[in-house]
C-alpha cells in the first residue's frame, strides 16, 4: 500500500501507548514479565561472572519494546 501526502511531508505516524514510567503502575503481565526477564539476565550473569549492574535497565527496555 503506498502512502502520498501533501507536498512531500512525511506520514504521520500514529503514537501508542507505551507503559507507564513508574513500573508500579505496569499491568501484571507487563510485571511479571519484567521480573522473570530479570531474574534470568540475573542468573545469566551470576553463572558467567558478568556485572550485574545494567540487568534491570535491559529488563525494562525489553518490555517496553514487546509491549
Amino acid at each position: 500500500m503506498q502512502t502520498t501526502t501533501e507536498h512531500g511531508t512525511p506520514p504521520i505516524i500514529a503514537q501508542v501507548n507505551g507503559l507507564p514510567d513508574d513500573r508500579s503502575q505496569w499491568p501484571t503481565d507487563a510485571f511479571d514479565s519484567y521480573r522473570r526477564i530479570l531474574r534470568d539476565l540475573n542468573h545469566w550473569s551470576r553463572e558467567n561472572d558478568f556485572p550485574l549492574a545494567t540487568n534491570t535497565w535491559v529488563a525494562e527496555e525489553a518490555v517496553r519494546q514487546s509491549w
